[in-house]
């Protein structure tokens, strides 16, 4: 499809949710000036989508029923959620539901809508990020590809036993780069990704290359370039 096609259709889905929310919206402010209880309106409408949207994980499962292109339901899902959060925001005002019940039903709906929200977002954007990591790796090889990093390193060392810069080397190696090289990822890295221990590591070694020489300075090099590839693989 065209770029400027699958903007279109986009602006179109987005304007017919807001009007449908709008439209939604007006509903319950005149029902509430004439004093209704529209609670039952709200929550039957909530329902009545969560439902729908729970169909699309459905169509996915049967991929081969002739019901439309998944790319088709993707976009209904999306703009449905965005129409769903809105409604729940008229029939849950204070965002938590009063009473244990109803207040775990909310917390459950805002944690599966948070991560629809995350899934949208990472979808968009993962992908371009990816792209400008070297190298192309299958996500059950990672840990594979970790261990041999390490062991590399680990020979690189070792091949410094008769080099006059195994000290300040081999320092450098227990203290900062075994750690890195033999555990996987932190939490918050996982959460969200940064350059700052890559830097970390890639300025230590280079702030060590004064104190060795020629050809330790390229053993140097080599662990920079496995913190390199490390740090694109944990990525």
């Amino acid at each position: 499809m065209p770029l400027h096609s699958f903007r279109n259709r986009r602006r179109i889905a987005l304007v017919a949710t807001f009007m449908a929310l709008l439209m939604m919206f007006a509903i319950v402010w005149i029902q509430e000036g004439r004093l209704a209880d529209v609670s039952l309106l709200t929550g039957g409408t909530l329902l009545t989508c969560i439902l729908l949207l729970g169909l699309f994980g459905m169509r996915r499962r049967l991929p081969i029923l002739p019901l439309g292109s998944v790319s088709t339901w993707t976009q209904i899902h999306i703009y449905m959620g965005f129409f769903t959060t809105g409604v729940y925001w008229m029939h849950v005002p204070s965002l938590i539901g009063n009473g244990i019940f109803e207040g775990m039903l909310s917390i459950v709906f805002l944690l599966v809508t948070a991560s629809g929200f995350h899934g949208l977002y990472a979808s968009r954007t993962l992908p371009k990020r990816l792209t400008t990591v070297e190298g192309h790796h299958r996500f059950d090889r990672v840990e594979w590809h970790r261990g041999q990093i390490a062991d590399h390193a680990k020979h690189l060392l070792e091949e410094l036993s008769v080099h006059v810069g195994i000290p300040v080397l081999g320092s450098f190696y227990t203290e900062h780069l075994n750690p890195f090289f033999s555990s996987g990822p932190s939490l918050s890295y996982v959460l969200i990704p940064t350059g700052g221990r890559r830097r970390r590591l890639l300025s230590g070694l280079k702030d060590l290359e004064r104190h060795l020489e020629s050809e330790d300075r390229g053993t140097a090099g080599q662990f920079a370039a496995l913190v390199r590839h490390r740090d694109d693989l944990d990525y």
